[in-house]
C-alpha cells in the first residue's frame, strides 16, 4: 500500500532530496579528509613546540667567540679543527676523551636479519661501524640541574 505521496512504505521516511552527485560525494569525502589533516598537522606543531630549541652552528660560532675573545672566523675555524681531529681519529678507531664533557668511540654492529616494513620481505643487514659518544658523569649532572 503506497503511502505518502505514492511512495511504497519502505522509502516513505526517507528524505525528498535528491542524492548527491558523485562529484559533490568526492568533495565531502576531500574536506573530511582535510580535516583530519588539519588535525594530525596540529598534533605535529605541539610536538614541535615541545621539542628542544636547535642550537646551529653560526650561533655556536658566535658563542665561541663571544667566551673566549677570538673573532667569528677564528672560532669557526677553531671549530672545524676540533671537530675534523675527532672525526680523523674516531674513523680511525680511536676513543677521543674529553675529560667533564664524554667520550666519542667507534662501535661494531654486528650484520643481521631485518625485515621490510611494507612488504615484510626478510633482508640481510651487513655488519658496520657506527661512531657513539657517551657523555660525561659531570655533563650528565649539569643536564639534570634543577629537573
Amino acid at each position: 500500500v503506497p503511502s505518502k505521496a505514492g511512495r511504497p512504505p519502505a522509502l516513505a521516511s526517507r528524505s525528498t532530496k535528491p542524492s548527491p552527485s558523485r562529484s559533490s560525494v568526492r568533495l565531502m569525502a576531500a574536506k573530511k579528509a582535510s580535516k583530519s589533516k588539519k588535525a594530525s598537522k596540529s598534533k605535529k606543531a605541539a610536538k614541535k613546540e615541545d621539542a628542544p630549541e636547535t642550537f646551529k652552528k653560526a650561533e655556536f660560532v658566535s658563542a665561541i667567540a663571544e667566551k673566549t675573545g677570538m673573532t667569528k672566523v677564528d672560532s669557526e675555524a677553531a671549530l672545524a679543527a676540533v671537530l675534523e681531529t675527532i672525526t680523523e681519529e674516531v674513523s680511525a678507531g680511536k676513543r677521543v676523551s674529553i675529560l667533564g664533557f664524554g667520550t666519542f668511540k667507534l662501535s661494531y654492529r654486528s650484520a643481521r636479519k631485518g625485515r621490510n616494513p611494507q612488504t615484510g620481505e626478510e633482508l640481510d643487514i651487513a655488519a658496520s661501524y657506527s661512531p657513539s659518544f657517551t657523555a660525561a658523569k659531570a655533563f650528565k649532572e649539569k643536564v639534570n640541574e634543577g629537573r
